[in-house]
């Protein structure tokens, strides 16, 4: 079945299964529960700024909903992507070792590999 088959209430069910998955990528993250909790509100704050952003340029439901899915799965993969490397972080934290401060070299792997998932999570979906 393509996505371009899907009604409305199709792509409802992705937008939300999409957002649990950026929940716990979110979740994931953090340390303690707070941060947890806050940091698995993060679908719901992203979604009315899609929401507003997409009934400004007179975007349909369905769009809206595959800009959103599109959105909160490309952060979940990437947490997927960077796993090991955030891992060894948080390890380097806890252990009260520096962590990799080489900030120009991790943005531009980030953003390239952002603009790889952004693209690839958009041609599975389209």
């Amino acid at each position: 079945m393509s996505t371009s088959d899907l009604t409305v209430h199709g792509w409802w069910v992705i937008a939300v299964l999409a957002g649990i998955a950026l929940a716990l990528s979110a979740a994931s993250l953090v340390t303690t529960w707070p941060q947890r909790a806050a940091a698995m509100a993060v679908p719901a704050v992203t979604a009315p700024g899609i929401a507003g952003q997409s009934a400004a340029r007179d975007y349909g439901t369905r769009e809206a909903l595959f800009l959103f899915t599109l959105l909160a799965l490309t952060f979940s993969v990437l947490r997927l992507v960077f796993a090991r490397w955030i891992s060894l972080q948080q390890a380097r934290r806890r252990a009260g070792a520096p962590v990799d401060a080489n900030v120009g070299r991790q943005t531009a792997v980030f953003l390239t590999t952002f603009v790889v998932v952004l693209v690839a999570v958009a041609f599975l979906l389209g």
